[in-house]
């Protein structure tokens, strides 16, 4: 009976593991996330951005002993909230309460699990440690006492430390003192009203434990046969996904040829177009120039007709202030000769009235002696001739004129 109910159990995991296997292949890699930083769930871990797994899989990354699957592939694994896609081993070592709460069924990946994580119900149904933990917490830790370590909170939850530090399950501090646990853990009684009369769930785990523990050979063959299994279904997962992977670089292949063509044909036309524009550009740009050039002649030609222009004026008026300065000449030289003939002109005609002067006064005298010697001579000949005497004096008189 014992031995019966040992192999239908180990049928039933076979079964499961191939059946999950087989899934494996053919679904896709899932692309749910997993926890994030700051979790506080059992089995917390720090998955921040500066979050380092190097020493995972002995430094051997994703592609270890247990990995299944990979980003885009077929196989068990999840990405985190970084978007970094993790195997199924990497999420039980790191992340399990989230493993089994999320994926249990990835529990069939390895046969240790099955025998570490959980165990089997009346029903023969497989359970993971939080499972028991919360439905049957006094069969937890009285047969899976190791399992507290996967939530520390637990400790503080479900039992306390004695004065020698050793820490006891609620349960145990009951039937050593009551009164202690109802002043200081009433909720403890309240959640397990079974220690108060002392008494069980019923079960035939017991029976179970020692069946299997008496057919470990049965096990072990039954975890080789899982890794044969697995292993078997690995490698046709490999087969398929190296298929895949060359189907998929001859696609690569003919895409990027068929990438290469058109980019050819692309940088071909665009070339052509360059040159076209360039030469459009080109024969614009020497319009423009021949215009700027055309212009710029016409804007030199004007700005030297005008600077001829500007030069004659200042000839025509350097000339003009020439004769300016000649006119201005001439006239202060003839206005120095006016002035020195009339300074000559106004000297000999001083020196002429002089000189007249200096006559006068020479012939003054003789005139007056003349008179003396007429009236002298009229008054002796008391006037005999005076018709003689007025042609003498006539002819005197016109002497003296002429002299004079």
């Amino acid at each position: 009976m014992k031995i019966k109910l040992i192999k239908n159990k180990l049928r039933k995991t076979i079964v499961l593991s191939g059946a999950i296997l087989a899934f494996g292949m053919a679904a896709p890699a899932f692309a749910q996330y997993g926890p994030g930083p700051g979790y506080e769930g059992p089995g917390s871990y720090n998955n921040g951005p500066n979050y380092n797994n190097s020493g995972y899989n002995n430094g051997r990354g994703y592609y270890g002993e247990g990995y299944y699957g990979g980003p885009g592939q077929a196989g068990w694994g999840a990405y985190d909230n970084y978007h970094r896609w993790h195997g199924a081993r990497w999420w039980h070592k790191h992340q399990i309460m989230w493993f089994y709460r999320n994926h249990p069924e990835w529990a069939a990946m390895d046969s240790s699990w099955l025998n570490e994580d959980g165990d089997y119900d009346n029903n023969n149904s497989w359970h993971d440690a939080y499972w028991w933990h919360q439905n049957n917490p006094d069969y937890f830790y009285a047969n899976h006492p190791n399992w507290v370590s996967w939530y520390p909170n637990w400790r503080n939850e479900d039992g306390a430390y004695d004065g020698q530090h050793n820490w006891h399950y609620g349960q145990w501090w009951y039937n050593q003192n009551p009164n202690w646990v109802s002043s200081n853990h009433p909720n403890w009684i309240s959640q397990h009203s079974n220690w108060a009369t002392h008494t069980e769930i019923q079960d035939h785990r017991a029976a179970m434990r020692t069946e299997n523990e008496g057919n470990r050979d049965l096990r072990q063959q039954a975890a080789v046969q899982n890794r044969a299994n697995e292993q078997a279904v690995t490698n046709q997962r490999n087969e398929a996904n190296r298929d895949q992977r060359q189907q998929e670089n001859r696609n690569d292949q003919a895409a990027r040829e068929q990438q290469n063509q058109n980019n050819r044909e692309q940088r071909q036309q665009a070339a052509v177009q360059n040159r076209a524009n360039e030469q459009a550009v080109t024969n614009q740009r020497n319009e423009a120039n021949r215009d700027q050039r055309q212009q710029e002649n016409r804007n030199d030609q004007a700005a030297r007709e005008q600077q001829n222009q500007a030069n004659r004026n200042e000839r025509q008026a350097n000339q003009n202030q020439e004769r300016a300065a000649q006119n201005e000449q001439r006239a202060s030289h003839n206005e120095q000769q006016a002035q020195h003939q009339q300074a000559q002109h106004q000297e000999q005609q001083a020196q002429h009235q002089e000189q007249q002067a200096q006559h006068q006064q020479q012939e003054r005298p003789q005139q007056a002696q003349h008179q003396e010697k007429q009236a002298s001579h009229e008054q002796h000949s008391s006037n005999p001739q005076p018709a003689q005497n007025r042609q003498a004096n006539a002819g005197g008189h016109e002497d003296g004129h002429q002299k004079n």
